[in-house]
């Protein structure tokens, strides 16, 4: 039996979230999957996380261009809180402009800068959880 993860999608299409958690399922490495449409809920519930002693997620996989809190906003935030060496951070994005590629390379808790769409051989095709 393969490991189980737990993982935090952040972003605001619901279209891409549906698909992606699809992928997430037949991938069949993950038991906990949450998502949050903007970067704010998803700061407040890693706050609550970390305050109530309990595990963060393994993964986040995080969109850059959303209302109120968008990606770059999050990356900025988390980099406030101790807390921010345990994230294990990929950008899941539909841009592919190498300045916002670059820009994610100075994030330490960033792994990957991954462009949509994503397909179902995901996981291996990036190394993720190997």
């Amino acid at each position: 039996m393969k490991k189980q993860y737990s993982t935090f999608i952040i972003d605001d299409d619901p279209i891409f979230v549906l698909l992606f958690k699809k992928i997430i399922e037949k991938s069949e490495r993950f038991d906990r999957v949450q998502n949050f449409p903007d970067g704010q809920y998803a700061i407040e519930e890693l706050i609550k996380m970390v305050d109530n002693g309990n595990v963060l997620p393994d993964i986040i996989f995080l969109d850059l261009n959303m209302p109120n809190i968008d990606g770059w906003q999050f990356l900025d935030e988390v980099q406030k809180h101790s807390f921010i060496e345990k994230l294990n951070i990929y950008i899941v994005s539909s841009s592919i402009d190498n300045h916002e590629i670059e820009r994610a390379k100075r994030y330490k808790s960033v792994k990957n800068f991954i462009s949509k769409p994503i397909s179902l051989d995901f996981f291996e095709k990036y190394e993720l959880l190997n």
